[in-house]
């Protein structure tokens, strides 16, 4: 008795079974699994104070590979709040759709309540922390590029300069990259409605001392090492002085740490169009090393 069948035999019988098997679920048969859906989740809590939350996007089909971008908003350190950077958060869901994103809130610096630039970068570092415990329960990687606008561009460059060398890319439109900036910080701006060194030391925790401003400035923090960096600036900002950019751009190519400037006519802000183009640029630049 033959105990075998020709190969060829046998490669129709397989198939023939897996076509038998591609039946629709209401026919009670076996069915591929669905695709993962995407789904964005709002104000979910990394700590104890009511400021210590996010939101996060989760792309359709994320896997282990998933790459993750975290958003700081502006406000000086002492305002605003992620959903400031909403505009943001959209463009970059449309243009890298594959792609996780959180946009979170901090404490904000505030001499009453003792918060200075010491909370606001445990802040961060504790949602880090948080969403590398749940990378597993979330689906996504531990890659992350880390972007800012204004004071959270600044704090964005100094966690990854500083405080954390595994972020992998890092994004600043028209933060501060020097605070220890003397004839910044001893200037009235009515943009921001007053003296700039009472808004700088309610951020660093005390008035004037260049080396404690020196030791929270990405400028004199960021090394031959430090991760690859994008920045966006306007060349009329009356709040965040464009030299400030363009020094840290010239110590970048200095120091050989692999970047891109880009300058703009704007002010403290950019228009629909600009904005575009930041994102578009912002995308390819973070896919080079998220990917």
């Amino acid at each position: 008795m033959r105990l075998f069948y020709p190969l060829t035999t046998c490669c129709c019988i397989i198939i023939l079974y897996l076509v038998s098997c591609k039946k629709d679920s209401n026919q009670g048969g076996i069915v591929n699994p669905p695709a993962v859906p995407d789904t964005t989740i709002l104000n979910v809590s990394y700590g104890t104070h009511q400021r210590q939350v996010y939101d996060i996007y989760l792309p359709q089909n994320r896997d282990t590979t998933t790459p993750l971008i975290v958003m700081i908003h502006g406000g000086a350190w002492k305002a605003g709040q992620k959903e400031d950077l909403s505009s943001y958060f959209n463009l970059i869901k449309s243009k890298w759709p594959q792609t996780a994103i959180v946009n979170m809130n901090y404490r904000l610096a505030s001499n009453a309540e003792n918060i200075h630039h010491n909370q606001i970068i445990d802040d961060i570092n504790t949602l880090i922390n948080h969403l590398k415990d749940k990378k597993q329960y979330y689906g996504i990687s531990s890659k992350i590029g880390m972007m800012g606008v204004s004071a959270g561009g600044q704090l964005a460059m100094i966690y990854a300069y500083k405080y954390n060398s595994s972020i992998k890319c890092v994004g600043n439109i028209f933060g501060p990259g020097i605070i220890n900036d003397w004839s910044w910080y001893n200037s009235t701006n009515i943009w921001l409605g007053g003296y700039t060194g009472n808004i700088l030391a309610e951020y660093v925790g005390q008035p004037w001392d260049s080396l404690a401003y020196k030791a929270v400035s990405p400028y004199w923090q960021v090394k031959s090492t430090s991760a690859p960096t994008i920045i966006f600036h306007g060349n009329l900002d009356p709040i965040v002085p464009v030299y400030q950019s363009q020094w840290l751009n010239g110590k970048l190519n200095t120091l050989g740490v692999s970047h891109q400037y880009h300058e703009y006519i704007a002010f403290h802000s950019f228009d629909n169009t600009q904005s575009d183009d930041v994102m578009n640029k912002l995308v390819a630049f973070f896919k080079t090393y998220l990917n």
